[in-house]
């Protein structure tokens, strides 16, 4: 190493390099590099931005590249603690640590520049009387108008820009670059903030948990049922948190929940808050990040990533939602669960932890039965509201009395009052496109993708085939492939069918579909849940991204479609994720009155899950499902990994899985190896799949594992890519 070198940074990437690279500290720059920040360096003959995760005197490495630009104004980890919970992620979840930062540099987000506007301001002390008329009347509208002034403003009054630059000329005018805020559009928006009065058992959650802002203990579980005002509770809870200087971090599953979340906040707590979530642009997450940097904003609300987020004297993080298993990524590294990834941060910088759900995840449940984790419990529901009446209704006799609609009776009766009345009505059908297969009745083709083991998906409004897994699109066809036949029949009811038919069962009905392809637009989901909160619309039908905690006082009857999609997949939680996601639909019914109801309509009338959803009985299917987990040594239990290897080839794939296998059923006794064998989706993007559970009560045994399958796959054959997956959720 250079002798003049006095400071040495390591620094990582949130690109496929692993490692962490050092990197000599220039003496311009001794005093702004600490670790946390981002720097400008070369890599491999390219220009990179980076995050320095550690600051020393010397390295190991002689003539080391120097940093070439910090951005000292990006972040903040004064002490260090965000550092130490990234190292605990990239150790945790098994993956490189410069890709913890990928949210915040791989975006571009520390390349994006502050935005500015030119204002024009009158001069105080400006020219004498001797001013040409048509520049004196200018003056005089802009002196009996409120300044400064935008370009655009000056128009309004008649000014054009060949008259302001002579009023710039003339001394009358003076031109200033001012910094423009790019907040997420859900932010733009002003409402008004309706006076709460909390019930007894919400001002009793509060009490305890404010208690602990000074001093946290260990985190809470706020276990209330739906509509029971978890939301009034965390809108508590952050005032007290700002009150007592601290900030405060507030996550919800899905993007769909933010517009109604961050209205609410924001009425109550005023221009405090930031935004982080994916349809934001880069320059709106690189202003918000450095608001809250800055400290000029204390609260940010966001989807998953928001809680790798920057902020100093943190005192207060919410994960609303908390069974909700989009709080998990499963796609890409770092393969991390933001709730758990909380409760750590909590732990780190000292923070009160707060997980919300009416049907807790049986990990969060169980921690707070033994006692690791608080449970206060929200047990009616908020105001005059109560729970709705569940109706299940089995499909199997609709048929028998010749009904073969996807719509029962009862429902469409229940439709029609409800309309009639006056209210609104949400249904659910979790499955995208218009039809789930294509069939020719000549010959029994069915189309499915050429790159996935998947059936395609018939989208009627764009007249194509779409794969779900891969995105591949392609246009219908008019005749089979393999025969030639015309005889093509459309099998299954996807939303778009559904929208269909409800518009022709309910003609004067105003109908909203929103699923992932009618929210892809920036702004979307805002404007579709607006259009309906604002009675604009009498049915809304969505996707799963309609049961998840959205407030809407005109839903008096909410349907279920087809209850068992996902109940039969090969998945332990299978049963868990349809009970939870049944109750929660059930919960947008009735949320400000008594008159709420909910069809549930069903194959399986007797299932376990669907019993108790009906009976708004979390606790009672809790006992019976956690026996089984226990049985087996799943969640909460044991601890799980995920070992997948892919690439083009299938044999190549499947004899690295074995040879992988292999070292690990006798690397140590404390860890189960199920497997090898294909996953279920056996075939992605062109790539074959192959995968193995790991099932252990050590949490190091399986950590000795993920390292052993890191140093064996460190260069792994051409080709193939493997992926571990700790606590894993998608099981497919």
């Amino acid at each position: 190493m250079n002798a003049t070198i006095s400071k040495v940074a390591s620094v990582g990437f949130p690109i496929a390099t692993p490692g962490i690279y050092d990197y000599a500290v220039p003496e311009r720059l001794l005093q702004a590099v600490s670790p946390g920040q981002p720097v400008l360096v070369e890599l491999k003959s390219r220009r990179l931005w980076g995050v320095v995760v550690k600051i020393k005197q010397q390295s190991a490495f002689p003539n080391l590249k120097e940093i070439i630009d910090v951005k000292s104004d990006r972040w903040a980890d004064k002490d260090q603690s965000l550092i130490r919970l990234y190292e605990w992620i990239a150790q945790y979840y098994q993956t490189d640590l410069g890709k913890i930062f990928r949210p915040f540099i791989k975006k571009g987000i520390a390349k994006a520049q502050a935005k500015t506007m030119a204002l024009f301001r009158l001069r105080e002390n400006g020219p004498g009387p001797a001013l040409p008329p048509r520049q004196e009347a200018a003056l005089e509208k802009l002196r009996a108008a409120a300044g400064p002034f935008t370009a655009a403003k000056l128009r309004e009054h008649g000014i054009s820009a060949h008259l302001t630059r002579a009023l710039c000329a003339d001394g009358s005018l003076y031109k200033e670059e001012s910094a423009v805020l790019r907040e997420a559009d859900e932010l733009k928006d002003e409402g008004r903030n309706a006076d709460v009065t909390l019930s007894d058992e919400q001002r009793r959650a509060v009490d305890i948990l404010a208690a602990q802002i000074a001093s946290p203990e260990k985190p809470c579980l706020l276990y209330g049922i739906t509509g029971s005002g978890k939301t009034h509770v965390y809108i508590e809870l952050v005032k007290k948190t700002l009150s007592a200087g601290k900030g405060a971090i507030v996550l919800v599953p899905e993007i769909s929940l933010t517009p109604q979340t961050i209205q609410r906040f924001r009425n109550a707590l005023g221009p405090v808050i930031s935004v982080i979530h994916s349809r934001m642009s880069d320059g709106q997450r690189r202003d918000g990040l450095e608001e809250l940097v800055a400290g000029r904003k204390r609260v940010v609300i966001g989807v998953r990533s928001a809680i790798l987020a920057p902020m100093d004297r943190l005192g207060l993080i919410i994960v609303d939602e908390e069974h909700d298993h989009s709080y998990k990524q499963s796609d890409m590294e770092p393969r991390y669960h933001a709730r758990d990834v909380a409760v750590m941060r909590g732990h780190f910088q000292k923070a009160v932890v707060v997980l919300g759900s009416a049907t807790p995840s049986f990990e969060s449940f169980h921690n707070a039965r033994i006692g690791k984790y608080r449970m206060l419990a929200l047990t009616r529901r908020f105001g005059a509201a109560a729970l709705p009446a569940v109706e299940i209704i089995d499909m199997s006799e609709e048929h028998r009395e010749n009904n073969w609609t996807f719509l029962s009776r009862y429902l469409h009766r229940r439709i029609t009052e409800t309309l009639e009345r006056g209210r609104q009505v949400i249904l659910l059908l979790n499955r995208r496109g218009f039809s789930t297969m294509l069939m020719c009745k000549e010959c029994g083709h069915t189309y499915s993708c050429g790159l996935c083991s998947v059936n395609l998906v018939y989208h009627k409004d764009e007249r194509r085939l779409k794969c779900h897994q891969c995105g591949f699109a392609g246009a219908a066809p008019e005749s089979c492939p393999k025969c030639q036949g015309t005889n093509i029949t459309y099998k299954g009811t996807g939303i778009q069918k559904a929208e269909e038919i409800v518009a022709a069962e309910f003609p004067g009905a105003r109908i909203i579909r929103m699923d992932q392809d009618t929210t892809r637009g920036k702004n979307a989901h805002a404007e579709i849940l607006g259009r309906f909160a604002n009675r604009e619309a009498d049915i809304l039908l969505g996707t799963q991204m309609v049961a998840k905690g959205l407030n809407f006082p005109g839903v008096a009857l909410v349907g279920v479609l087809q209850a068992d999609i996902g109940l039969h997949v090969p998945d332990f939680r299978a049963a868990e994720k349809t009970f939870q996601l049944l109750a929660q639909v059930a919960g947008r019914a009735g949320r400000e009155d008594s008159g709420g109801e909910v069809v549930v309509q069903t194959y399986v009338p007797q299932d376990g899950g669907v019993l108790a959803a009906k009976n708004h009985d979390y606790e009672g299917f809790y006992q019976k499902e956690i026996l089984a987990r226990e049985t087996l040594g799943y969640p909460p239990f044991g601890k799980l990994m995920r070992i997948i290897v892919q690439g083009p080839i299938e044999d190549a794939v499947r004899m690295a899985m074995e040879s992988i296998a292999a070292d690990l059923k006798g690397l140590t006794k404390d860890v189960t190896v199920l497997g090898p064998s294909p996953a279920v989706f056996s075939r992605l993007k062109n790539n074959f799949r192959y995968c193995v559970l790991l099932k252990s009560k050590s949490v190091s045994a399986l950590r000795l594992c993920a390292e052993t399958v890191r140093r064996k796959t460190l260069r792994p054959a051409k080709g193939l890519k493997i992926i571990i997956d700790v606590d894993p959720v998608n099981m497919l």
